[in-house]
């Protein structure tokens, strides 16, 4: 683990204290009317040592516009570094800032409990007063989302931590999942001098592709593609049966799914059939779901559209993210309606069922929230520069978003400032089974003691090994494009394994 610099020596400001400090607009880095900390007090919650617990609000300057309500967590016991928190979904909650970073083992300390003071904030609306995506129909407020609300949280925390430590945080990491994980990717794009290491795991990084090729599942499986769970188990059991022995082990994870050829046409039923196949409405479904949306124009960053999902996700959480209960389609995509509804239509009330994202109506106003939220620009020179370091999660399993649009951005990177300035600053990790969650298969490490080994002792990533949650079973991770294939030895024991080389994903 890397060294911890010495505890802070007594705060300058006492906890307490903090309570009504007010930060001028001119102090954060974007446009606010300014912040103001609404209440701070000593706190034991989620936490096994003593912190001061700092609550707040940054006003906008639309008077029109919610808030953005944020949170520091400022240890005792202070490490000097400090972590940023991404969000989660549409956001709406502030972040408490006191779990566990995304992936982290059972009973690894949280950052809070090891020193870090810690910081989120709710991107700047409610869930409960906007529900869904309804804030975007507020400009500021959908800012704010996109990428403003991390900006000027940052900028408030780090003005507490210098108020109440008399210092700055010698490091500051970000860390987040889905949301969270785009927004990880966010600040290492927009905001490069601001942190030293990013944790990005399973980023809606394609947000805008994200949602528009979401949303064109539904008219399809609300007009007989919707597949009930029996038949979601008979594609799961078709894949496995197709591509699980192709890593060397027939073990229930597909290690590399891009080789992953499955005849679903062989499924079709026949004259009579009513179970134990599926109709072709279905199928056509299916193999939407694995196929590349391309759009007659190219979104920020020149990203053609969308890449598909791999294959052998289906005996995760299939059902819960795509084909829903009782014949309506599931959570992944009602976001995309939400997304079409509130982002791009601006009416509450706009059917999305059937939205044609080539419509030349709609072309100007998709490329500019596109240029808003999505987390796609390649050119990571001026973080790298600023001596930054990136860890990528890809789940392979995972069918809330689809792994392959975070490779895809791994790969943009690479094309843009070569393959050996990148690999200085730049890990990604595809991991075979696991789902949005992190569960099903091996999957959990330390990242953020992997992540500060690397910034701040100059420690790069290697022989990096995943945990089944539950289990004894391991697996290792592999640096992307090379993949896990079994060799001799114990079937749960990650050096049975090789990472071997293998050409990159291509959608």
């Amino acid at each position: 683990m890397a060294t911890a610099l010495p505890a802070a020596a007594a705060a300058d400001t006492p906890c307490e204290d903090l309570a009504g400090t007010t930060i001028d607009a001119a102090d954060i880095g974007l446009p606010t009317s300014g912040a103001q900390v609404t209440s701070a007090r000593e706190s034991t919650q989620g936490a096994t040592a003593p912190y001061c617990l700092v609550e707040g609000r940054i006003a906008p300057v639309d008077p029109e516009a919610p808030d953005i309500r944020f949170r520091v967590n400022l240890p005792t016991a202070w490490n000097g570094k400090a972590v940023h928190f991404g969000g989660g979904g549409y956001n709406g909650t502030v972040v408490a800032g006191t779990g566990s970073v995304p992936s982290a083992p059972v009973g690894t300390a949280t950052p809070l409990q090891q020193g870090y003071a810690t910081f989120g904030s709710d991107s700047g609306h409610s869930s409960t007063v906007h529900p869904g995506g309804s804030f975007a129909l507020i400009e500021e407020s959908l800012v704010n989302f996109a990428y403003a609300a991390l900006k000027k949280t940052r900028d408030v925390a780090v003005s507490l931590i210098e108020a109440h430590y008399e210092r700055a945080p010698e490091q500051t990491y970000f860390v987040g999942s889905s949301q969270g994980g785009r927004e990880g990717l966010t600040v290492a794009q927009r905001f490069p001098t601001d942190y030293d290491g990013v944790f990005s795991r399973v980023p809606v990084v394609n947000f805008t592709g994200q949602q528009l090729f979401v949303n064109a599942l539904a008219e399809p499986i609300l007009t007989g593609g919707w597949i009930d769970p029996a038949g979601v188990d008979l594609l799961h059991a078709t894949t496995l049966a197709t591509c699980d022995g192709l890593d060397g082990l027939e073990d229930g994870i597909i290690s590399r799914p891009q080789n992953c050829h499955v005849d679903f046409q062989a499924l079709l039923c026949e004259a009579g059939e009513a179970t134990g196949c599926l109709t072709q409405a279905q199928i056509d479904v299916v193999e939407q779901f694995h196929a590349p949306m391309v759009l007659d124009y190219p979104l920020a960053n020149g990203v053609p559209g969308y890449p598909g999902f791999p294959v052998g996700g289906e005996g995760n959480d299939w059902r819960q993210w795509v084909m829903g209960a009782n014949g309506n389609p599931g959570f992944t995509v009602s976001l995309g309606a939400d997304f079409i509804r509130y982002f791009v239509a601006q009416d509450p009330d706009f059917d999305t069922v059937g939205f044609d994202p080539n419509a030349p109506e709609w072309r100007e106003r998709i490329l500019a929230v596109s240029e808003m939220v999505d987390a796609t620009d390649p050119d990571l020179s001026a973080f790298a520069a600023s001596g930054g370091k990136l860890i990528l999660q890809e789940n392979l399993g995972d069918n809330g978003r689809s792994a392959l649009a975070g490779l895809d951005y791994h790969a943009s990177v690479v094309e843009t400032l070569g393959k050996g300035r990148t690999d200085k600053f730049f890990r990604a990790y595809a991991v075979p089974k696991a789902d949005h969650g992190g569960g099903a298969g091996p999957n959990d490490v330390d990242w953020l003691e992997i992540l500060d080994r690397w910034a701040a002792d100059g420690e790069a990533p290697r022989d990096v090994v995943l945990q089944e949650r539950g289990t004894d079973r391991t697996r290792p991770a592999c640096e992307w494009p090379t993949w896990s294939r079994y060799f001799r030895g114990d079937v749960d024991d990650a050096a049975s394994f090789r990472c071997m080389k293998a050409p990159g994903f291509k959608g």
